[in-house]
């Protein structure tokens, strides 16, 4: 009984380091890539199949080109998405999209998806 409770807890720590690490799913690929194409696409190429192009000229990073940045991570993404950036003294830099947590999971593991 006791080795079972033992795994059990083992087995969920895992799962939620595996979650804090930014490892998404398929489906949260998916739901990250519906949003680049539709919430970020105002001012980035979310994604070829996005409907319009971005009315921000010139547009921000394509997530493509931004997942191939040398130092990004599920952090460094997490991290650059809530933040704003975009003040008096850079009136064009990224406001904070005020995405929910789960949206933010959704979206890094899109964005990850695109490393080559």
């Amino acid at each position: 009984m006791r080795a079972a409770v033992i795994s059990t807890i083992v087995f969920f720590v895992a799962v939620y380091a595996a979650g804090a690490q930014g490892v998404g799913t398929a489906d949260d690929v998916r739901k990250g890539h519906d949003l680049a194409i539709t919430i970020c696409a105002i001012c980035h190429v979310g994604g070829p199949d996005q409907a319009h192009e971005p009315i921000m000229k010139p547009p921000a990073p394509s997530f493509e080109s931004i997942a191939q940045f040398k130092d990004v991570s599920a952090d460094s993404l997490e991290k650059f998405i809530t933040t704003t950036h975009r003040g008096l003294d850079r009136p064009a830099g990224m406001p904070n999209p005020d995405l929910m947590d789960f949206q933010v999971k959704e979206l890094v593991a899109y964005i990850l998806s695109l490393r080559k």
